[in-house]
């Protein structure tokens, strides 16, 4: 798993597996396997996932207000030239507070998940406006990916979440 913030994970992992020693025997060799191999063993998708490249394209299901800002500080720590993001939410978060975090630079494409708890791409723009992003409605998540890699160059960087559940619609390239 990529990202920053991988790092404070692991100590928890680390936890676990001393209190499962009580239980069961876990080799140094088996935690590192683990570890290496966690998204082929758990399928896991969207954890600073990167799907593309020339342009970069990562999604990542960082999702309330402390996981959008290690997303947001991942993505300036990357070199790129213009940033594209494809973004949808759930309306159970506090949707303003994530917004506030969100930069004003990137190119929007608003989107939302074929869920219930999804908030309508539309209404999400109009929110979005009032802290000064701008974008494209495109509700289906795969199109929004589609728009935002027809106008993004081999040096610009796309990002897609908001929501877990965006993610999880994500095809790959």
């Amino acid at each position: 798993l990529k990202g920053f913030y991988q790092q404070r994970n692991v100590p928890g992992v680390m936890k676990t597996v001393d209190v499962l020693q009580t239980h069961f025997s876990i080799g140094a060799s088996q935690l590192r396997k683990g570890l290496e191999e966690v998204i082929t063993n758990t399928q896991f998708k969207g954890r600073w996932q990167i799907i593309g490249k020339n342009p970069t394209v990562v999604c990542d299901t960082g999702h309330n207000y402390s996981g959008v800002q290690q997303v947001m500080r991942q993505i300036f720590a990357q070199k790129f030239n213009r940033l594209f993001i494809v973004w949808g939410m759930v309306g159970d978060k506090d949707v303003k507070q994530i917004l506030e975090l969100l930069p004003k630079e990137a190119m929007y494409y608003f989107c939302q998940a074929r869920i219930p708890r999804a908030i309508d791409a539309a209404a999400l723009q109009q929110e979005a406006a009032a802290f000064g992003l701008k974008g494209e409605i495109i509700a289906d998540v795969n199109e929004a990916k589609r728009a935002a890699l027809s106008q993004a160059g081999p040096q610009d960087f796309v990002f897609i979440g908001g929501s877990t559940y965006v993610v999880a619609e994500v095809e790959e390239l």
